[in-house]
């Protein structure tokens, strides 16, 4: 995807729900809720639970960076 410039923008449309959850104060568990969703119902990739368990873990340590 990297080298396909159509590609560029394809994962946008998933950035302001989760900034949105994010600035909302969701937990890490509503977080991985949302993105097990969204691996399972829009990208059609089931098993992204440790996944997505790791990438909340990094959205909430930003969420403490970015608001102190």
């Amino acid at each position: 995807m990297a080298g396909t410039p159509q590609a560029r923008d394809e994962y946008d449309g998933y950035v302001e729900p989760i900034c949105s959850l994010l600035w909302q104060g969701a937990d890490h568990s509503a977080l991985v809720r949302h993105l097990v969703q969204i691996s399972e119902q829009r990208m059609g990739l089931p098993g992204m639970q440790q996944q997505a368990e790791r990438v909340a873990d990094r959205l909430l340590q930003w969420r403490e960076i970015a608001t102190g």
